[in-house]
């Protein structure tokens, strides 16, 4: 089916008019190799998702932003899709192939395993439109051979018998089955392995519907390669909890239900230690599900020696029966578990990641923090330890730090169990109860505070302001690289303050050379300071003390950022680290200027305000521990520990408990997730060659911004009203949209007038080449 133009743009609504007919005419396998970031175009999920429960086999090309971390494209990420990986000639992972746990399910829960087979994807010979053959490469090329495999091995299943032993499950269970593990990969960048059509093949003859998970065992201490980066993460006491999301594939039927919670059932003494929580699809439909496990180590671990601890989690799925039978079918799984548990580290060396105030797209327009990268405007590869910061998370653990990641609001931890928080690329907001916490953790308890900032200028983010063809809306960022006034109004009180100068250069500390290609600068430092400015001249490293607390601040992640391709220092990160957790100074550090009174810079304006209403709901998130969180903040009976109750800002807008709704399918591993109105008709998404799953990377645009943004936009464009700058951004926006209009007219009244002229011109040789082909005729016969 054709659903793209020349130009590689395609609608929703073409696909959904494509995978009707291929329902209609019964079409059993289809490849998908497109793909993209946008998970919330729900009418194209939920087709396929319908394709899928029709019994038509999905394989999906999972993307071609590799070797970014990340950046599992939609709808491979999806459970029921088979997402499907690219390896070389030599069977290693290409390097074109996307990496990282999907992204969807952050901040409350933990992104799913994917790909789910790995194929053969590179110089693959294929034929050209125009004739001839061409190589090509990419996860685009390698999900057709896998859809190949796939018709292969379904072809060897005998017709009578292919309603029960020949669907969506038992394909994915034959491929990821038969797969073989690749040495010293990661599960997030290989799933279960490359495509074994042999091995495959002995399953699915031997196939009986049965219900499997993936991974089948939880073996954290044996293979640390394959089960990074929970191998690198042990349990203990105190601890934010283990999170891993695992997948069911449910051959007993297209639907499937769990016949009471999962159980957790230690095998050891330090198994008892444990505490399991689980989070699990209330229907498995179609063909899939998910169970999401949350394991804390009990407070009496604390001061026991290091094991390993041992259990089994087990758990029951019914389905109704096949067409033709009259009972349905029910099996029971086991899945076993074996990770370190340690007595709790000493706080210096626990660093705790805040995770729960990054914002990313989708659905909304959070832009590119390197400004410089002209392939991708949008922000959406999670800025988390175990993706694009992966470095970071690596060179810690290797140096014996123990790095813990915050899901939950900054009022759901305790500070005297830390050495140092980070605070990285941030672009939510912080409540009034978190300000007041994070300030009394820092002056009074000691928390070190690791803060690395982005870009944040207005014109800037205007200049990135477009008007969407395919949405038919203005697109404009509801936030710079980093939320630069949210963290100004949390690092006020300590005397802190980073600038809307949008900063690049370089900088060196010892035999380091730091590349800022676009960040912050630091506005303002309290007495008793050090500074580092590039060699332009910008303050962009700064390290205090404010009250306890060491308090670092630096103003680009383009050295700890992989993604960005910048020169990686991860052991700069260390040194921060080191450094705020009061473990040592650097051998730099001294080495910059020394600032007995408070320090303040003239370069640029220090940003404070507040955004919009509609803008700070989008950049807002609830004031609430989620099972995320350790045992001890978690909520009962709707108040955290404590007594405190679960409230929202003080002297702003309250949350809307409607737009907080429970786990949905589809969403392994969430906990509870903020449901933000997507009014959409149509998405955009685009194919090889030009897109997401295409041989260069370039933006999927076509997602469109929650109503209520596009009506604030659309009521700021209306005359007499004034926005945050006095209406001079709107009216640049309506200006340039009005200038491309005229444009168009332009041109299309200058092509009328050559087609009329072309046309009278050619009128006369009409005539004279008619005369003449007469003519020639007459001489043939």
């Amino acid at each position: 089916f054709k659903v793209f133009t020349d130009a590689q743009e395609s609608f929703t609504s073409w696909y959904l008019d494509a995978i009707n007919y291929a329902m209609i005419v019964k079409v059993n396998i289809i490849n998908v190799s497109i793909g993209g970031p946008d998970y919330s175009d729900t009418p194209f999920v939920d087709k396929f998702r319908e394709a899928t429960a029709s019994n038509i086999i999905v394989f999906v090309a999972m993307g071609n932003d590799g070797p970014n971390w990340g950046t599992a494209n939609n709808p491979g990420d999806e459970l029921w899709a088979i997402g499907v990986g690219g390896h070389t000639a030599e069977f290693d992972i290409a390097s074109f192939q996307v990496r990282g746990m999907t992204i969807q399910e952050s901040p409350y829960g933990y992104g799913r395993i994917k790909p789910d087979v790995v194929a053969y994807g590179q110089q693959v010979h294929s034929l050209r439109i125009e004739r001839g053959c061409r190589e090509m490469s990419g996860t685009s090329v390698a999900s057709p051979v896998a859809c190949g495999l796939g018709t292969l091995l379904a072809s060897t299943v005998p017709e009578h018998e292919r309603y029960k032993k020949l669907t969506p499950a038992s394909m994915k269970q034959a491929l990821m089955e038969g797969a073989d593990k690749l040495p010293y990969e990661s599960i997030y960048v290989q799933g279960p392995g490359k495509a074994n059509l042999l091995k495959s093949y002995q399953v699915l003859q031997k196939y009986e519907p049965r219900v499997t998970i993936f991974p089948p065992e939880l073996n954290l201490v044996d293979d640390r390669d394959y089960m990074w980066p929970h191998s690198r993460t042990p349990l203990y006491a105190g601890a934010m909890p283990l999170m891993l999301n695992l997948t069911i594939v449910n051959g007993l039927g297209v639907t499937g239900y769990f016949d009471g919670p999962p159980t957790w059932t230690p095998t050891n003494a330090q198994g008892e230690l444990l505490a399991v929580q689980f989070e699990y699809s209330e229907v498995l439909w179609p063909w899939n599900g998910y169970l999401a496990l949350i394991i804390h180590a009990k407070e009496a671990a604390r001061f026991e020696p290091p094991g390993l601890a041992e259990g089994v989690i087990t758990f029951t799925i019914r389905s109704p029966p096949f067409p033709g039978e009259k009972e349905g079918l029910s099996q029971e799984v086991a899945v076993p578990f074996k990770h370190q548990l340690l007595p709790t580290p000493d706080k210096k060396y626990r660093v705790l990641w805040d995770d729960y105030h990054n914002i990313q797209y989708p659905p909304h327009f959070v832009p590119i923090d390197d400004l410089t990268y002209k392939m991708e405007i949008l922000d959406w590869n999670g800025d988390h330890p175990h993706t694009n910061f992966h470095p970071v998370f690596n060179w810690l653990t290797d140096n014996g730090y123990f790095v813990e990641i915050l899901s939950s609001a900054a009022t759901c931890f305790d500070a005297s169990e830390y050495g140092t928080l980070v605070l990285c690329d941030t672009e939510g907001e912080f409540l009034d109860e978190e300000i007041t916490k994070l300030r009394t953790d820092v002056t009074d308890k000691g928390l070190g505070l690791l803060v690395i900032g982005e870009w944040y200028n207005r014109a800037q983010m205007n200049k990135l302001a477009f008007f969407d063809d395919n949405t038919r809306s203005i697109w404009h960022p509801i936030v710079g690289g980093s939320n630069v006034p949210a963290l100004n109004r949390l690092l006020d009180g300590l005397g802190i303050a980073f600038s809307d100068e949008v900063t690049k250069g370089d900088l060196r500390l010892g035999r380091d050379k730091l590349e800022v290609k676009t960040g912050t600068s630091i506005a303002k430092l309290p007495p008793q300071s050090e500074v580092w400015r590039l060699r332009t001249g910008a303050p962009v490293l700064g390290a205090t003390k404010v009250g306890k607390a060491n308090v670092l601040v630096y103003c680009d992640t383009t050295i700890f950022d992989i993604n960005l391709k910048g020169n990686l220092l991860p052991h700069l990160f260390l040194d921060f680290v080191q450094y705020t957790a009061g473990i040592s100074k650097p051998g730099w550090m001294g080495s910059g200027e020394k600032h007995e009174e408070a320090f303040v810079s003239k370069r640029g304006k220090v940003p404070m305000e507040w955004p919009e209403p509609g803008i700070l709901d989008l950049l807002s998130r609830p004031l609430q521990c989620f099972k995320n969180a350790p045992l001890t903040f978690q909520p009962a009976g709707g108040f955290l520990e404590g007594g405190q109750s679960v409230s929202t800002r003080v002297g702003k807008e309250s949350a809307d408990p409607s737009e907080i709704s429970a786990k949905g399918e589809g969403r392994g591993g969430d906990i509870e997730a903020i449901n933000v109105h997507n009014g959409k008709e149509d998405g955009w998404r685009q194919s090889e060659g030009g897109g997401r799953d295409g041989n260069s990377p370039s933006s999927s645009q076509g997602s469109h911004l929650d109503d209520r943004f596009v009506q604030k936009i659309t009521a700021r464009l209306q005359p007499g009203h004034a926005g945050a700058n006095g209406g001079t951004e709107s009216s640049g926006i309506f200006k340039m949209y009005f200038q491309r209009q005229v444009a168009v007219f332009l041109f299309v009244i200058v092509c009328v007038l050559l087609l009329f002229i072309w046309k009278k011109r050619t009128r006369r040789n009409k005539v004279k080449a008619t005369k003449n082909r007469y003519a020639r005729l007459r001489q043939i016969v």
